[in-house]
């Protein structure tokens, strides 16, 4: 049996609207079910299986990707001040 298309529309509207409520009523139940940070111990899998003690690098600076950033948006934002009345012998 083929339903009506507005029947269709409106059923589908409803679960919308149920699911999106549903969202905020959720999130207090999701935030508490984390376990604590006192209750988990930090692991480094990186760290692990070496015969010595190992320790991670200090992590650096982000100076280099900064500048590969700007010298990008330089070569972008350069394509805005062609002559716009160029001929295609440029």
């Amino acid at each position: 049996m083929m339903l009506p298309m507005n029947l269709k529309h409106r059923t589908l509207r409803v679960y919308g609207r149920l699911m999106v409520a549903a969202v905020p009523l959720l999130l207090p139940a999701l935030a508490m079910a984390r376990p604590s940070e006192e209750d988990t111990a930090v692991l480094e899998g990186r760290l692990e299986g070496y015969p010595s003690a190992v320790r991670l690098a200090e992590p650096g600076s982000t100076g280099l990707t900064w500048m590969l950033l700007i010298f990008l948006a330089v070569i972008s934002l350069s394509v805005l001040f062609k002559d716009a009345k160029r001929t295609h012998l440029d």
